[in-house]
């Protein structure tokens, strides 16, 4: 008779190399992913900061006054460039959409360059495009944009390669829980000092504690590209020609029935009615945009959209439409099916955009733990292949070629990072090209990072780099106080919490890596000395043959 105990032994082995290889495979991908990711939970509060020259949030007008801005540059300026328009959109600034005021019109045909609608961002006070009067940046926004289309690569082919590596990682945590026999106990685990132990407890202690968010974050990812990754369930189901992608849509986000609405538009008295009603219904939503179809028509519709506080993502899911002529409220959306708002709600937890500012933050504090988990994974790794080494004998060039790489990935992104930062109070404010050239600065540091790391000898390039980062956060704020009038001490006065969080943020994690810098002197992360892997065979499951394998 089979052992039963022996069966389930090697069944924890083989679930334990799994885990191992499935998570380093895309590990240093999983890790950009990751780190861009987090910073686009305050993907607006870095736009902000990255704009100096624009108002603060206390300075933005009233929406009805902002609103007439939009539309009278849509009428005169866009009209007059592109000819006639078919719907207006008017994006207005609240607290976490942009902060900027966006005119958006279609065109009736397309334009020279071949594009059907036409797109102005305007200072929300002045009405003035923000090209004229803010310096050119990515903000925030390419860093979350980063996160699942990467960059410098066709934008199909990036986010086959990040759904890829997301799947390779959903694969590892479910194989990371059938691994530890000991999960609870290990989360309030951290034996400080003991090298090796001490990589595999703060492995161990990330992985739990960011458990739930990682399965949601990594599951919702998934579902963000859910007809591109399986086609075949569309092609099965209702067919992959235009009418098909639009019978989707329609099932996904249906609408009422309005083609009874008649009325000519009515400009700024009107609307500024039509605000004032809406402000008084949404008492607890802002409003995000205002749409008007066929403006000037005798069917002209006038749809307002709110920042939801709920969990659906897109589309403004709380609108109200009004004739534009009578006033008159028409009909409410139906209800969405029930797959439909499983799917918004699961794409809204992804992207967190209806939390508030200490969800967000919790939020934030949870990704930085899943780029924790994905650091000491790569740390522990190079630590057991080390380990493995016979006291006198060389260490393998691949043990010496990863923990090279795993310095260059793990403090160099963030270095990258905080680069761009600093490009963009550096760059001249008029320097053609420059929003590329901060994202271009961002890499190259980046670059610079593994180039250090393979020239210095490694515990110098430790220290060396993790020196670099604090003294880049610390002085970050600094250097925005010596080249703009947004620095900390008048954002304080002014009460402008973003541009100062912003600030704020960047010295405490200045002052973090002070307090981790000085014990890279003896870190075991970086030690020459070959330590011993009993204790990463208990948390793995991995037997001595195993790990002498290769493992």
């Amino acid at each position: 008779m089979s052992n039963p105990t022996g069966l389930h032994g090697a069944f924890r082995q083989s679930m334990a190399w799994l885990h191992t290889w499935s998570g380093l495979v895309f590990a240093i991908l999983l890790y950009f992913v990751f780190v861009t990711g987090t910073f686009g939970y305050f993907t607006y509060e870095i736009d902000h900061w990255m704009q100096p020259e624009l108002p603060s949030r206390d300075e933005i007008p009233s929406n009805a006054e902002m609103a007439e801005l939009a539309l009278r540059h849509i009428e005169t300026d866009l009209a007059s460039q592109e000819g006639e328009l078919t719907r207006y959109f008017i994006g207005l600034p609240t607290s976490r959409t942009y902060q900027y005021l966006m005119a958006f019109a279609n065109l009736a045909e397309l334009n020279a360059d071949g594009e059907g609608f036409i797109r102005e961002d305007l200072n929300p006070v002045s009405g003035v495009p923000v090209s004229d009067v803010a310096r050119d940046t990515s903000g925030g926004s390419i860093l979350y944009r980063m996160h699942y289309a990467l960059h410098y690569m066709p934008y199909e082919a990036a986010y086959y390669t990040v759904g890829l590596a997301t799947l390779f990682m959903f694969l590892a945590m479910i194989t990371g829980v059938v691994t530890h026999k000991k999960i609870f106990a290990d989360f309030f685990t951290l034996r400080l000092g003991k090298g090796q132990r001490t990589w595999l407890d703060a492995h161990n202690m990330t992985s739990v504690l960011a458990l739930p968010f990682m399965l949601m974050i990594t599951y919702s990812g998934l579902l963000f590209f859910l007809v591109e990754y399986s086609p075949g369930t569309m092609i099965l189901t209702i067919g992959v020609d235009r009418g098909a992608m639009q019978e989707l849509s329609s099932h996904r986000y249906p609408e009422a029935d309005l083609k009874d609405a008649t009325g000519v538009f009515a400009v700024s008295p009107a609307m500024k009615d039509l605000i004032a009603y809406v402000e008084h219904e949404w008492a607890d939503d802002q409003i995000r945009y205002i749409e008007i179809n066929s403006p000037g028509e005798d069917n002209s519709i006038i749809t307002f959209g709110a920042v939801d506080q709920g969990l659906y993502r897109d589309r403004g899911f709380t609108v109200m439409r009004f004739n534009a002529t009578t006033g008159e409220v028409l009909a409410e959306d139906p209800s969405r099916p029930l797959d439909s708002e499983f799917y918004q709600s699961a794409l809204g937890l992804h992207e967190g955009r209806f939390a508030n500012y200490w969800l967000r933050w919790a939020y934030f504090a949870s990704g930085l733990l899943g780029c924790g988990m994905i650091a000491t994974g790569l740390l522990l790794w190079a630590k057991k292949r080390r380990a493995l080494v016979k006291t006198g004998m060389p260490i393998p060039r691949s043990v010496t070629i990863m923990e090279r790489v795993n310095l260059g990935t793990i403090v160099g992104l963030p270095l990258g990072v905080a680069a761009y930062f600093w490009a963009n109070r550096l760059l001249p404010v008029q320097f053609e090209g420059r929003a590329e050239w901060e994202i271009h600065c961002l890499f190259l540091v980046w670059a610079l990072s593994f180039l250090h790391a393979g020239a210095r000898e490694i515990k110098l390039a430790w220290r060396e780099q993790v020196g670099a980062l604090a003294a880049m956060c610390l002085l970050l704020p600094v250097m925005n106080a010596l080249t703009t009038e947004a620095h900390l001490g008048n954002s304080l006065a002014a009460g402008d919490w973003e541009r100062a969080g912003f600030d704020l943020t960047s010295l405490v994690f200045g002052l973090a890596l002070c307090a981790i810098w000085p014990r890279l002197t003896s870190s075991s992360t970086v030690s020459d000395e070959p330590t011993s892997v009993e204790n990463a065979e208990e948390v793995t499951g991995l037997t001595a043959q195993a790990n002498k394998a290769g493992v």
